[in-house]
């Protein structure tokens, strides 16, 4: 059956092609590990996806240095084929370059670069690496309840245990898979205004599942969908915050500022540096809203950057902009000072 693989890897349908390559997946031959090299270049993502797992297979010599290739794979689902697989191999090869792919845009990425990176015992030997490697993790949460969702037990102490029971039982109900099912079906539907609707209603529903479904709407091709889901992410504490760090550079200013939004709850000096060149967005709303989540999250390090914002164009920016120097400095901020020492990167 070697001969029609060979034969259906030069087809023009890339099923066909991805069925080859997983019809030769396994062969040890030398021959068949030059094809799956060579498919990595194939011009569908998910063909080169199948050459990532085959090569993964085959294990010789041409796979650590193939797979690490495709660590700048235009796909991100082959990015994290390829940072996965390289972890399972455990060629120590590897470490530096997914070290590298803690800066990738994509969540999905940089949590399957740091799962490989944390089978590899690797220590980051910088402040930076280790924020990004501790937020790919998911171990930087926010430090206050997303949307103030959580109860405050004081705030309850009235409660009776028939309440407290109604409670239980209306989020049992919420979170029925029964009822998720159809809602996440809705995601997937043509229509706009459908899959926008359902992302709201499934806002409030906990399960992994719509948690992870609505995660990759953050890269819908609609920007009023990826609005959307973010908005709702936004307002949770489940989703992992390296997604956030990856929109911050969206088309959509709604998407920014919701980024914007979550990552100002995390308190954390990496999150204020990821932050700072926002100050300078094209949209006033998004640095409004990054020069107030400076301020909330109180590290030094903004102060230069927030002295420049004084003299930002728009009022509300200002204002922002001088509120947040005030929470950082505890009032004692010098409008004048340092400015032409900062520079932006």
């Amino acid at each position: 059956m070697a001969w029609l693989n060979n034969l259906l890897l030069k087809s023009t349908n890339p099923t066909l092609r991805r069925k080859a390559i997983e019809g030769l997946t396994g062969s040890g031959k030398t021959r068949d590990t030059d094809r799956f090299v060579a498919s990595l270049g194939d011009k569908n993502p998910q063909v080169r996806c199948a050459a990532v797992r085959a090569l993964e297979k085959a294990n010789n010599e041409d796979s650590v240095p193939s797979l690490i290739g495709a660590l700048r794979d235009s796909s991100h689902e082959v990015r994290e084929a390829a940072a996965r697989a390289l972890g399972r191999l455990g060629n120590a090869a590897a470490i530096e370059p997914l070290a590298a792919c803690l800066k990738d845009p994509d969540w999905a990425v940089l949590a399957a670069v740091a799962g490989s990176l944390r089978t590899f015992a690797w220590k980051p030997s910088t402040n930076e690496q280790l924020a990004r490697f501790e937020i790919a993790l998911g171990n930087t949460r926010p430090s206050v309840s997303a949307g103030g969702t959580e109860l405050d037990p004081a705030e309850h102490k009235h409660d009776t245990s028939f309440q407290r029971r109604a409670a239980a039982e209306a989020l049992r109900e919420m979170n029925d898979p029964r009822k998720i099912k159809p809602l996440i079906t809705a995601l997937r539907e043509g229509d706009a205004g459908v899959r926008t609707s359902a992302i709201d209603a499934l806002g409030q529903i906990t399960h992994e599942e719509v948690t992870r479904e609505v995660l990759n709407l953050c890269r819908d091709s609609n920007p009023d969908i990826r609005a959307a889901a973010v908005q709702v992410l936004s307002k949770r504490d489940d989703p992992p915050a390296a997604c956030f760090m990856g929109l911050l550079g969206d088309a959509n200013f709604e998407v920014r500022l919701a980024a914007i939004q979550f990552l100002s709850r995390i308190r954390h000096p990496y999150i204020a540096e990821v932050l700072v060149p926002l100050l300078l967005d094209r949209d006033a709303d998004v640095r409004q809203a990054t020069a107030t989540a400076l301020g909330q999250i109180g590290n030094a390090s903004a102060t230069a950057p927030l002295r420049v914002s004084l003299t930002d164009k728009d009022s509300l920016v200002r204002q922002a902009a001088e509120r947040a120097l005030e929470q950082i400095t505890g009032g004692q901020a010098a409008p004048s000072a340092q400015m032409s020492g900062w520079k932006l990167c």
